[in-house]
């Protein structure tokens, strides 16, 4: 059964620690001086090194012939440590240790002499599980242990170790391992294994590793089980379970420019091709970030290759001020909520259409999601320019003699389309055609106002006034609201590229001629209503003008 690279590789001396110099540089000294602490807190995210710094510090302290603060792994001390043999070196588990009666058990035995080490040392691993009761108990030996005692907590989250505790340990940060040292790190145990990896498939692994060391020889250990021994870039990408650049591009391409369909279509065929939709969403989350900084004026923090730096400049200039920003909250939110037991694709499709179909925003905003809204509309083709043109022709009224004033029109019905405005052509059926545009734009602001304009339409309009016409009194007080009224106005003035005021009308379902529709009331009825509001009107008997006379029964 073979060892696992993580394993196999393992640093034995502190000059074999990866990317943790001060660390190491520190420890050698206080071994070297003779100036221990009585107690450690190691801290860092996983795979950095802290529990192997804690083993070789183990046996630095219970070396019978150290250099340099240096343990030489040859002496009984050091093997019997090595080999896991030791009774007096003990790694203890917080994350199944955690309760009182273990810290108590731990107390007790500390007060006795080891068996055959100079120092007895416990490692306590997780130690951020231990309970406050534990840690209460733990805490008078932690401060005050015996001489031949010594003990190195190891966390992840620091955190959540009581201040109680922190103020009485040396505490060691452990960092993150650039990508570059770690790429280094795994061509040199690939070439210690004999394999050879293409250019780019390293440092792929490196950079997937985000910085653990551990997480890297297993990705590259994964990699060798699947390709053999030689390791070629697209043998990372599927261990990876990533996108195909071509396909990434094209994603966030597609949110650059705020195309929902293109986006979701991209990583439909990003999926469909093996890519692992957490992988997926890190990747969209480095993109995004490499554009934000190429947006402020940082380009070079983006740590990118060529074609990721000539993307991110092309990201960065397609979309607005703080889009990527707000991305990249987004996904940082997203990441949290993958870690449950959730549908990964459907949680990165979301999170996708949120970054792209942002909550209601202010005035200045809509006005620009408008002119957003507007730019995709025309990059997807010229035909919604023509077609209202060939409509407006189809349905233009046949010419009749000219009158001296205006034909009188019914309260509640729809105006006639009007002659074109020679400054923009915006009659009434060009506002029509536009509608969704204008409600595309406003979902951007207000999704429930722009729900409320689908069951509406432009009723009489020229190029800076539009009236909306409904049949519904909820939407007229929805669309009346001066705020809702704005964010409107603000829609249609991008599309017309001039000032557009609004308002709304009710207007009457079409009924055929002489006959009221159903329901309805005059405008004297409704003004009797009105004045009586509050009052309960059990029946009106006044006659409709639309509606004809009763006509007598026969025989009466």
């Amino acid at each position: 059964m073979s060892i696992a690279l993580y394993r196999r590789y393992r640093p034995e001396r502190f000059s074999d620690l990866i990317g943790q110099d001060v660390v190491a540089q520190t420890l050698r000294n206080e071994v070297s001086a003779g100036s221990l602490a009585h107690a450690y807190l190691f801290a860092g995210m996983r795979g950095t090194g802290k529990t192997s710094t804690a083993r070789i510090l183990a046996r630095a302290v219970n070396c019978t012939s150290p250099h340099d603060g240096e343990p030489d792994n040859v002496c009984p001390a050091c093997r019997e440590i090595l080999d896991g043999a030791s009774v007096d070196v003990l790694e203890i588990d917080a994350a199944s240790n955690r309760g009182i009666d273990e810290m108590r058990d731990l107390r007790e035995k500390v007060k006795y002499l080891p068996a055959s080490l100079r120092r007895k040392v416990y490692i306590i691993d997780e130690a951020h599980m231990l309970t406050p009761e534990a840690w209460n108990a733990f805490l008078k030996t932690l401060e005050e242990p015996p001489e031949h005692v010594l003990f190195v907590l190891a966390t992840t989250e620091p955190h959540k170790v009581p201040e109680t505790v922190r103020s009485r340990v040396q505490r060691f940060d452990f960092r993150r391992i650039a990508t570059s040292e770690l790429a280094e790190h795994l061509g040199s145990v690939a070439e210690r294994e004999g394999v050879v990896a293409d250019d780019g498939a390293l440092p792929l692994l490196a950079r997937a590793a985000q910085g653990s060391v551990r997480d890297g020889l297993s990705l590259l250990d994964q990699a060798v089980s699947a390709e053999g021994t030689r390791v070629t870039l697209a043998g990372a990408r599927r261990a990876l379970g990533l996108a195909d650049p071509a396909t990434l591009f094209e994603l966030m391409r597609a949110l650059s420019g705020a195309d929902a369909a293109a986006a979701l279509r991209a990583a439909a065929a990003a999926f469909a091709a093996g890519a692992d939709p957490r992988q997926l969403l890190r990747e969209v989350a480095r993109l995004a970030r490499g554009a934000e900084l190429t947006a402020l004026g940082y380009p070079e923090g983006a740590d990118v290759g060529p074609e990721e730096a000539a993307l991110c400049a092309d990201l960065a200039a397609v979309a607005p001020p703080g889009f990527w920003l707000t991305g990249l909250d987004l996904f940082a939110e997203a990441e949290t909520n993958l870690r449950q037991p959730v549908d990964a694709r459907m949680q990165v499709e979301l999170y996708l259409l949120r970054l792209m179909r942002p909550a209601p925003a202010t005035a200045d905003e809509a006005a620009l999601g408008a002119l957003t809204a507007r730019v995709a509309a025309l990059e997807r083709g010229s035909q919604r320019t023509a077609a209202p043109e060939a409509r407006a022709a189809a349905v233009a009224p046949s010419p009749e003699p000219p009158t001296n004033a205006p034909a009188p029109q019914t309260a509640g019905q729809e105006a006639e389309p009007q002659t074109p405005d020679p400054e923009g052509a915006f009659t009434l059926e060009r506002w029509r055609a536009e509608w969704p545009v204008i409600i595309e734009a406003v979902t951007r602001v207000d999704s429930m106002l722009a729900g409320v304009l689908r069951d509406c339409r432009p009723v009489e309009a020229d190029a800076g006034h539009v009236v909306i016409g409904t049949q519904h009194k909820f939407h007229i007080d929805k669309i009346s609201d001066p705020a809702k009224t704005a964010v409107v106005a603000d829609a249609a003035a991008s599309v017309a590229g001039r000032p557009v005021t609004v308002e709304t009308r009710f207007i009457a379902p079409a009924q055929p001629s002489g006959q009221s529709p159903p329901g309805t009331v005059s405008d004297a009825t409704r003004a009797v209503l009105q004045t009586f509001s509050g009052s309960r009107v059990v029946a009106t008997r006044l006659r409709e003008d639309a509606g004809p006379a009763p006509q007598p029964r026969r025989g009466a």
